[in-house]
């Protein structure tokens, strides 16, 4: 890791950036996110897009087979409208939580409500990263890695426990 570090600070500077800036392009590099807080992002990405798209069927596709309150669909007054990405990280093997800022079209008021924060939390099932649960006007910090790992047990299927162990020793062994 520390030759790559190196590399890319020399490589920063024979293009004619400061060596501020190489140090600051590897500190990036080194605060990369892990690939499965990555994979987990876009599956939220393109759910909440589906959502604000209303596809229903497009956001079934990804919402995990044990999640029965999490229905998007059933919100007839309040309308997704945008959302950003606040910050995410792992919650164990197959977890991920993720913060967001929701822009929100209230119907009954006619009114928009911005930067609503929600958690949402996904799991590895079948192979692939589905949307398990949201919490409305929660942020990460008040989410523990414990609360996910106990307040939603089978949601990792076997396969994808057994694929985040593997990943995660890969991982520890090219740091």
């Amino acid at each position: 890791m520390v030759a790559v570090a190196l590399a890319i600070l020399g490589a920063a500077t024979a293009v004619g950036l400061t060596e501020k800036d190489g140090v600051e392009s590897v500190q990036s590099l080194l605060r990369e996110e892990s690939p499965d807080v990555f994979l987990a992002k876009a599956t939220l990405q393109q759910y909440l897009s589906r959502v604000v798209r209303r596809d229903w069927d497009g956001v079934k596709r990804l919402t995990h087979p044990k999640a029965r309150a999490l229905q998007p669909w059933a919100m007839r007054n309040d309308e997704l409208k945008t959302f950003e990405f606040k910050s995410a990280r792992s919650a164990g093997p197959g977890a991920v939580v993720i913060e967001m800022a929701e822009d929100v079209y209230h119907r009954d008021s006619e009114a928009m409500s911005t930067g609503d924060p929600a958690v949402y939390m996904l799991f590895k099932s079948r192979g692939s990263w589905r949307v398990g649960d949201r919490k409305a006007g929660a942020h990460l910090r008040s989410v523990s890695n414990d609360a996910v790992r106990t307040g939603y047990p089978g949601w990792v299927d076997h396969a994808g426990l057994a694929q985040a162990r593997r990943e995660s020793r890969v991982a520890a062994k090219h740091r």
